[in-house]
């Protein structure tokens, strides 16, 4: 397969085979373990939702002795299964890191089950985990940022190339088996974008967990010896020509763009909300002080496009997005999550209770807010370094307007989390999954990840947090 591998792939399986741990920067082993941090938090948050009681219950079904560990489950299981099922618990809530265009960490669940198989050492896993981001902002970077994916109906296929890139690296496979785990990665999972338009369902938090399921598996395949297509992005009947795509280019893969690495570029949140919502939600909140809910005749918010697009009624689904009738469908809805933050003064985790979403009396206030793309903001947001910029206006009943325009919201990199507030978030998810005693060690152990001999140190822990006995989230 080597002579024959189309550009992507060789550039991405070159990359990945070359990457030593000397050549990583400190500051991008420092934010490994950060985001590494913020995964496990939001996972805790999330041990009690429905879709992570339905990925428990598969892997319970696979029993695996020297197999990987799941949040919330004593018996280790198969790596593809902890996979799923554990980026379905960092993904749940929305709130784990974001770059242009999904959630790179979804990445870092399949990286740690085939480290915790493989029994690997924690440096392995900051290079598994930096050459999965690298090859995931590379394929946006090169042509395939997440608008041209909208535009194709086509849904976050970076996680499942990244992970097979990290897969590769845990495994250590050489150049023509990593390019094999790569095909087998792209071409049987090209997701639907239908996954996050209409009535959005369980899937929405699911559907990168698949991915990079089926990456880890793509990498044990390809170690075993087991071939893919030469040509996956290029050749005939290719991703390229599926999508009547430009050929990706992959030239600088791995190559630090202003002066930042992929993981350094991306951002964590503040709110558990679609990234798109984190600056009109910063605005919303500073603009509230004083007003009453009641005293509000209008509410605009201005978006770049992709924001507009994704939880603005921008992809045709005005009406369900006000009138969200699910947790998934309420957190990529700008019209729900400004009435809440109008109402409450907050938002969090709580926000999005069954009985908060299906509450009659924040619909009125939903109906007077208005989302709109503002081709300014389209144009400020475009760039190596998205900007997430965004303008609230409130139009009161005495005819004042109040406007707040939002640049780089909390959590970006241009504005980061400092230690102790994602500290602070890490005990609002963990608080709700476990006593602070084993909840300390857990934090401790993640930080440490460069440190640790053997990665079971921290993925043990895991088995150990605590299930609600009554589901929680719907």
């Amino acid at each position: 397969m080597i002579a024959e591998m189309d550009g992507p792939t060789r550039a991405i399986a070159e990359y990945v085979c070359s990457l030593e741990d000397g050549s990583i920067p400190e500051r991008s082993m420092r934010d490994t373990a950060r985001h590494l941090v913020d995964s496990v938090a939001c996972a805790l948050g999330a041990l009690d939702s429905r879709p992570a009681r339905v990925a428990r219950a598969i892997a319970a079904t696979a029993a695996v002795d020297e197999g990987a560990t799941v949040f919330g489950l004593a018996q280790p299981t198969t790596p593809e299964y902890a996979a799923f099922a554990n980026t379905v618990m960092v993904r749940y809530l929305d709130y784990n890191d974001t770059g242009n265009g999904g959630h790179p960490s979804d990445m870092i669940a399949a990286i740690l089950a085939l480290a915790e198989i493989r029994r690997a050492d924690g440096r392995t896993v900051v290079r598994a985990i930096h050459a999965a981001y690298e090859t995931y902002a590379a394929i946006r970077r090169g042509g395939l940022h997440g608008n041209i994916l909208r535009g194709k109906h086509v849904d976050q296929i970076y996680a499942t190339l990244g992970a097979a890139a990290g897969a590769g690296v845990v495994l250590g496979l050489d150049l023509p088996r990593m390019a094999n785990a790569i095909a087998l990665a792209l071409t049987p999972n090209v997701p639907l974008r239908a996954t996050r338009t209409g009535i959005i369902s369980d899937w929405k938090g699911c559907a990168t967990a698949h991915g990079v399921m089926n990456a880890a598996f793509a990498a044990r395949l390809a170690e075993q010896g087991l071939t893919g297509p030469a040509r996956p992005f290029e050749g005939l009947g290719g991703f390229c020509q599926m999508l009547d795509l430009a050929p990706l280019d992959l030239s600088t893969i791995g190559q630090a763009r202003n002066g930042l690495s992929a993981i350094e570029s991306t951002g964590l949140k503040f709110f558990p909300a679609d990234y798109n919502a984190q600056g009109p939600l910063e605005s919303v909140l500073s603009l509230r002080e004083g007003i009453a809910p009641q005293d509000i005749e209008q509410v605009t918010v201005s978006l770049h496009w992709g924001g507009w697009h994704a939880i603005g009624g921008g992809a045709g689904d005005h009406d369900e997005k006000w009138n969200p009738v699910t947790r998934e469908l309420a957190d990529h809805s700008m019209a729900y999550l400004v009435a809440v933050a109008l109402v409450d003064g907050e938002l969090t985790v709580d926000s999005f209770a069954a009985a908060r979403i299906a509450d009659p009396a924040l619909r009125p206030l939903m109906q007077k807010i208005v989302v709109r793309e503002d081709p300014e903001l389209t144009r400020e947001h475009a760039g190596e370094l998205p900007r997430w910029p965004s303008r609230v206006e409130l139009v009161l009943r005495d005819g004042r307007r109040l406007v707040r325009q939002s640049g780089p919201p909390k959590g970006h990199p241009l504005n980061p989390l400092d230690d102790g507030e994602l500290e602070a978030k890490f005990w609002r998810m963990s608080d709700r999954a476990q006593p602070r005693a084993a909840a300390q060690r857990l934090l401790d152990t993640a930080r440490s990840l460069d440190r640790l001999a053997d990665i079971r140190e921290l993925t043990s822990l895991f088995a150990r947090c605590t299930v609600p006995q009554e589901p929680g989230g719907q």
